[in-house]
């Protein structure tokens, strides 16, 4: 009897931590709700950098892990024709003798004019003389504007030539680091990328939320980020971008967020944890 009373006893307690336990999982509060989620640090943008043209690498000037600068060269096509023809654009719109001989000739056009006006005046010339003068004094004119057209076409051409010798030069479209050298000199390039560049400021942070949270969140909120590399500190990043719809599969939405790294202290590519809890102060606003 005394064994089965205590064995009630026991029954009974486990049904109480039972009951304890089921209710605090199936109320969770706000801030459980909006604490925890997992996410990733990604480069803001991830760019597989190409060439305009086709051709055959000849240099490449920065290697795996450089820093590079909007517009910096990292790689030089081999562009001997280019070169060649660059210089002979230059050295015909450089040519001005055409243009000084056609000045000349109207220089000489207008004098005969005034002189021949003249002794038209006097009745010493005929008419036919007086107007031959004014037709070559107006072909004089045609002429010089003749060559001035001529020589902006070789301007032109100039322009034309550079800017293909610019092609031949692949630039770095972003700030960033170099992630990958997809080719070598020597190797002929068409359409595969020559390097990829990541944006390493600012990062982004995406997360996916459940469909319960939606509506809760706008641009410029802010959320407490912990990398997977841990810090003394939380970091704060801002809500950038926020789905306007669920997935209807996962019933899930997706949160993207930018997260300042001005001194790349911190590490893309590694996951973290989120929270869009109510910050206390207590934060890295930045990398420190």
């Amino acid at each position: 009897m005394t064994n089965k009373m205590n064995y009630l006893q026991i029954l009974k307690h486990r049904l109480c931590l039972i009951l304890i336990s089921s209710s605090l999982i199936s109320v969770p509060t706000q801030a459980t709700e909006l604490d925890g989620h997992e996410c990733l640090i990604e480069p803001m943008v991830t760019a597989k950098v190409g060439s305009q043209v086709q051709g055959v690498v000849d240099q490449l000037l920065v290697d795996r892990s450089d820093m590079v600068t909007t517009g910096q060269p990292i790689a030089i096509l081999k562009s001997t024709l280019e070169q060649a023809n660059l210089a002979q654009a230059e050295a015909r719109a450089n040519m001005h003798g055409e243009i000084n001989a056609r000045k000349a000739d109207l220089n000489l056009a207008q004098l005969n004019r005034e002189r021949i006006k003249t002794l038209y005046a006097k009745n010493l010339v005929s008419a036919q003389e007086r107007d031959e003068g004014v037709a070559q004094l107006q072909v004089a004119s045609a002429a010089l504007r003749q060559a001035q057209d001529n020589l902006l076409v070789l301007q032109h051409d100039l322009a034309r030539s550079q800017a293909l010798l610019e092609q031949r030069i692949v630039r770095s479209p972003i700030d960033g680091a170099v992630v990958e050298r997809h080719t070598f000199p020597g190797e002929f390039i068409y359409d595969a990328p020559v390097m990829t560049i990541a944006q390493l400021d600012p990062l982004r942070i995406e997360v996916v939320l459940p469909a319960k949270l939606f509506g809760q969140f706008n641009k410029g909120d802010k959320a407490l980020v912990y990398p997977e590399i841990i810090r003394d500190e939380p970091l704060l990043a801002t809500v950038h971008v926020v789905d306007r719809q669920l997935d209807t599969f996962s019933g899930t939405f997706g949160v993207r967020l930018t997260l300042p790294n001005t001194d790349l202290s911190i590490t893309s590519g590694q996951k973290c944890r989120i929270s869009f809890a109510p910050t206390d102060g207590k934060v890295a606003t930045h990398s420190e």
